[in-house]
């Protein structure tokens, strides 16, 4: 029975192929809807893109991006390599920034899903392919449709890694095919993100381990043998060529591997033991473990607390330690005796699967635990690797389980098949009917979705750049997590418009090629909110917008000059109750002073202070200001229209003898 089932094939490759077609058909979706809602990316996701998009160019880039762990340990550095933009730059550069990224990463997600299937049949067959196509589907489905298109590195890495542990179960069970693909998708984690090189370090010698204890005792010339054989030569021509780029940036460029080396330890301040207990188990062991509803909460971003003994980390939501060891011990508990039942059963790809994700309990433990807690707190991301994991790790329980249950009595093995294959079909299908709609997850520059309705009346205006090129883009005045400024690098990247930074982050994160030399035509700057609105300096503007459409836009501002014309006689403030700076202000506002009135109404202290009680204003002024707002005579929904539009707007400013009148 058990040779069988081992050569159980399934169903022919015709079905097995539409299957695969089922679970990719979300990302496929995710991306037609990309494209017809005119998506592009934002954020640091428009800065990857940037890079992307450099690959083959003049400013080609030699090394990841610039990670925050900078902040941690002091010095700027970079991921480790460029692999993940390489493997992207074929497909982008065929079309403009939105449509390109969004088809590549697509195709890199649909990669990572084929790959799944494959290596799941390679080493498992039908048995295994069936439950890890249920993964692929699940992780997506938790990812949501938005998701399966970001370019952001703890996003695009899901699936992947996703490959990357099964290649390793097929490394373990000596299946030399999957060497070299083991060696380029880790060689892809690795250089995309720096926080997947503890994960994959300790991961990978979990694989050799078992590997060697299946082909015990191995003899010198064994290994000998290995290392002259075909895979062994494809598998060194890989490695070599996809670390050629950092290994040339370290001899001859800035360094960066010696730099992240000497970094490793950097950061006072580490998650520690009991944070990573718990963190790992929220998401591997404890509801609602990987699912949807727990992406963006389970392990939410935490600033640090100034407290009397110094900065602290409170990381709310998690559970208490007593229960997540407890569960964690449980869950090790249960992997561990599955696995050992499956070895006396002879069932050797599910134990080995198996042991890779007891060992990857206490591998994410320790490298949770050992996580830098940089100047900002805990960024979620970079624990998102669990995510994979623990979907990984309950689909191998599921199928040593009903492995096991087949094998015990032969006249169950047919039953236990046709239940086992009838659960996985429909929860595949009912995880891609659920992720066919739209749905974004409020995690990296997805949260900033809705810039993109400015950017767009933006870029039209950016053209005009083009005489003044070389461009320096001036970000010293920057909000942190703002979303605006690489888009619209981006698009002067689009556009062909020569940019560069003084920024020495910035300059990491682009390369040295777009470092200022000091004799550039041009310096842009960008403002948003009321700073937009109020700019009265010296450089020109060369586009301001708001998220409103213009007929709203041009009411909100419509109110504001009335309320500002009017409150001279409508608006009374008690100076009492205001702060000294205030009661500056306000008398100003009440001798006629328009510019100081406008501020005062644009930054919301009027509506605060009516809020308040502080102040008071005249009916007909109110109603006269909701009528130009085109709103009804209430205060709320006349603020509400003004502050929407001041938050909302946008603008990009010029120093140049060039460009400006």
């Amino acid at each position: 029975m058990l040779a069988a089932l081992a050569s159980t094939n399934g169903p022919s490759r015709r079905v097995r192929a539409a299957l695969v077609a089922v679970v990719v058909l979300p990302i496929v979706t995710a991306v037609a809807r990309a494209l017809r809602h005119h998506w592009f990316p934002v954020g640091d996701a428009a800065l990857l893109a940037i890079r992307v998009r450099d690959v083959f160019t003049s400013h080609h880039p030699l090394l990841g991006s610039w990670t925050s762990a900078s902040l941690s340990v002091g010095r700027d550095i970079n991921n480790p390599g460029p692999l993940y933009q390489d493997v992207l730059a074929p497909v982008a550069r065929l079309f403009p920034p939105g449509p390109g990224i969004a088809i590549a990463v697509g195709l890199a997600n649909i990669a990572a899903v084929v790959g799944i299937a494959a290596t799941a049949r390679h080493i498992g067959g039908w048995s295994l392919e069936r439950w890890m196509l249920l993964a692929a589907a699940a992780l997506s489905w938790t990812m949501g449709s938005e998701l399966l298109f970001d370019l952001w590195q703890p996003h695009a890495l899901l699936l992947p890694f996703v490959a990357f542990l099964l290649l390793l179960t097929g490394v373990s069970l000596g299946r030399r095919r999957c060497v070299p693909w083991a060696v380029f998708v880790g060689s892809l984690l690795v250089q995309t993100h720096i926080g997947y090189a503890y994960v994959v370090a300790a991961f990978t010698p979990v694989a050799i381990a078992l590997a060697w204890w299946r082909a015990r005792p191995v003899g010198r010339s064994t290994i000998v043998a290995g290392l002259r054989s075909r895979t062994a030569w494809i598998t060194a021509i890989v490695f070599a060529a996809a670390w050629s780029q950092p290994v040339v940036d370290q001899f001859f460029g800035d360094g960066n591997l010696g730099n992240l080396v000497a970094s490793s330890g950097g950061g006072d301040r580490t998650l520690g033991a009991s944070r990573g207990v718990k963190i790992v188990a929220a998401v591997v062991a404890l509801p609602p473990w990987w699912l949807r509803r727990g992406f963006s909460t389970t392990v939410p971003n935490t600033r640090l607390t100034d407290t009397p003994s110094g900065p602290q980390l409170f990381v709310p939501g998690l559970p208490a330690g007593l229960l997540a060891a407890a569960a964690l011990v449980v869950l090790l508990a249960v992997i561990v005796l599955v696995a050992l039942a499956c070895r006396r059963a002879g069932l050797q790809a599910q134990a080995h699967l198996l042991v890779i994700c007891a060992a990857g309990v206490l591998i994410s433990v320790a490298s949770v635990a050992a996580l830098t807690v940089g100047v900002v707190g805990l960024a979620a991301h970079h624990v998102r690797f669990l995510w994979p994991f623990a979907v990984v790790v309950h689909v191998a329980l599921g199928w040593g389980i009903t492995s096991l249950v087949a094998l015990r009595r032969e006249a169950w093995h047919d039953r236990v098949e046709r239940v086992t294959t009838a659960f996985t079909l429909v929860a595949i299908i009912a995880f891609t009917a659920l992720n066919l709609p739209s749905f974004a997850e409020q995690q990296g520059p997805t949260v900033d979705a809705s810039a993109q309705v400015v950017l767009r009346k933006v870029f039209p205006h950016l053209d005009v750049l083009r005489e003044g090129a070389p461009v320096v883009f001036d970000i010293s005045n920057l909000r942190v997590f703002e979303p605006f400024s690489t888009a619209v690098m981006m698009r002067l990247q689009q556009d062909g418009i020569e940019f560069r930074v003084t920024d020495p982050s910035m300059v990491r994160q682009l390369g040295d090629g777009r470092r200022a030399s000091g004799h550039e035509n041009t310096t842009i700057f960008q403002l948003e909110g009321v700073a937009a609105l109020l700019y009265d300096g010296p450089a020109c503007q060369i586009a301001l917008e708001s998220g409103l459409d213009d007929a709203a836009a041009a009411q909100a501002r419509n109110a504001v000059e009335v309320l500002t014309e009017g409150w001279t006689t409508g608006v009374h403030v008690d100076p009492a109750l205001l702060a000294p700076d205030e009661v500056t202000a306000v008398e100003a506002a009440a001798d006629g002073d328009a510019a100081v009135a406008r501020q005062l109404v644009l930054q919301g202290d009027l509506q605060r202070w009516i809020g308040t009680g502080d102040a008071s204003v005249d009916p007909s002024l109110i109603d006269a200001a909701a009528a130009a707002a085109g709103v009804a005579d209430q205060p709320d929904q006349l603020f509400a229209r003004i502050g929407t539009w001041v938050v909302s707007t946008y603008g990009v400013f010029a120093e140049s003898s060039v460009v400006c009148p």
